[in-house]
């Protein structure tokens, strides 16, 4: 098939949407599929794949940076206007995304739509509350039901989408992880790059540094943590705007000399990040996924995360990690249990990889993708083969009647 995407975050923004629609393309050209992929200009970034058209774009936030389409009649845009293809697939629902659409009309391609981010829980970023809860529903709600097929991360999206009253097809397929990038390989990258002694237990964290990450709470807990064990240091890998309130967190709660702020790590770094760390904590209640989550299982970590329908089959408690309620000392004392017994921490690491590869490989997210795609296209050459049946039979009518007419005149009657 001859696919395009449009996105309106791709590479070298470190995010989750950005980096799946760069690895659903790789994993799609793997099974024999040409995939352009239509993303915003990014300055002083240029791509090697000459299948990535990049489009003019402005700031318009700067951290997380967020780009918006800016439809200009420059050689990328002409380009995607003249492209052939078999169907269009959108991410992450911005300008780019909804003039894909558009051209998908026109063109009369297929279109399909990645639901990747709970959009109401994200109204904080849009300077001065201009943006409600409820207005983002209202939107997401209005853009699914003009697509042709929604695939939703996981089934906790797809049941989201649902109560907003979105009434077009909803398949869930999880995000992939690259399997030959993650792995426990590297193990001791990490420590070295931080200079941490050999005995020291790191606790690690990856992600955007956003109220909606709910760090604080992880914060709060590695207080209680740091009360039974000395020696743990926890990592917090990533930026954002609450970095400076983090710190001074952290300050407050006096472990501050435990707690490490990395910055930014760039994702060709991470899977040496991964392996060096004994647990993975998370505390977000706002994924739509959690892809970082599946990397860190993926590299052999065990996980500690708050219980949230987006690691509905992700996280097995007690098996490969640990789901808690959303209160410190619980997470603290799962925390604990994990770091007390070396014994279990091996056993859930062994079954995290396990599970990451049989559930949660590029490969299989592609063959489901590539599925879905065959049926829509089915679909919608049906659906023209029905309005040319139904315009024939109008035409079949109206011929009649204008034979009819033609002998009734001759018979004069």
């Amino acid at each position: 098939m001859k696919i395009c995407f449009f996105t309106d975050t791709y590479l070298p923004e470190p995010n989750g949407v950005a980096e799946n629609v760069a690895l659903s393309a790789k994993s799609l050209q793997a099974r024999g599929h040409t995939v352009h992929i239509a993303a915003p200009k990014y300055p002083s970034y240029s791509d090697h794949d000459p299948q990535v058209l990049r489009l003019p774009s402005i700031k318009v936030y700067k951290n997380p940076e967020f780009r918006i389409f800016v439809p200009l009649p420059e050689k990328g845009f002409h380009r995607l206007t003249m492209l052939k293809a078999d169907i269009f697939h959108g991410h992450a629902g911005g300008t780019l995304t909804i003039w894909g659409w558009e051209l998908s009309k026109i063109k009369d391609i297929p279109y399909v739509f990645t639901y990747h981010t709970l959009l109401n829980r994200y109204t904080h970023y849009v300077p001065g509350n201009l943006l409600r809860p409820k207005v983002a529903e209202i939107a997401t709600k209005v853009y699914c039901n003009l697509t042709d097929h929604i695939i939703a991360p996981t089934a906790r999206v797809k049941k989201e989408l649902l109560s907003y009253g979105v009434t077009k097809p909803i398949s869930v397929v999880a995000g992939g992880v690259d399997l030959n990038r993650f792995g426990r390989e590297h193990a001791g990258y990490l420590r070295k790059k931080l200079n941490l002694p050999k005995e020291a237990k790191i606790l690690l964290y990856v992600g955007r540094l956003g109220k909606e990450k709910n760090v604080d709470f992880l914060l709060e807990a590695f207080q209680l943590i740091t009360r039974q064990r000395k020696d743990t240091r926890l990592v917090l890998v990533g930026d954002g705007p609450d970095r400076k309130k983090l710190e001074h967190h952290a300050d407050s709660l006096k472990i501050s000399e435990k707690t490490i702020f990395t910055g930014f790590i760039s994702r060709d770094k991470m899977p040496l990040i991964y392996p060096g760390a004994d647990l993975f904590v998370f505390a977000s209640q706002t994924e739509t996924q959690g892809l970082v989550v599946i990397e860190a299982m993926a590299s052999g970590l065990p996980v500690v995360v708050i219980e949230d329908e987006a690691f509905e089959g992700v996280v097995l408690d007690g098996k490969n990690g640990f789901l808690t309620k959303e209160k410190p000392e619980e997470f603290a004392q799962k925390t604990l249990q994990l770091l007390g017994n070396p014994s279990l921490c091996e056993q859930f690491s062994l079954k995290a990889r396990e599970h990451i590869v049989a559930k949660f490989s590029a490969a299989r997210q592609a063959e489901l993708l590539e599925k879905i795609y065959r049926q829509v296209i089915t679909e919608h050459q049906a659906k023209h083969r029905r309005i040319a049946l139904i315009r024939q039979k109008i035409l079949d009518v109206r011929n009649y009647l204008n034979l009819y007419q033609r002998f009734a005149r001759f018979k004069g009657f």
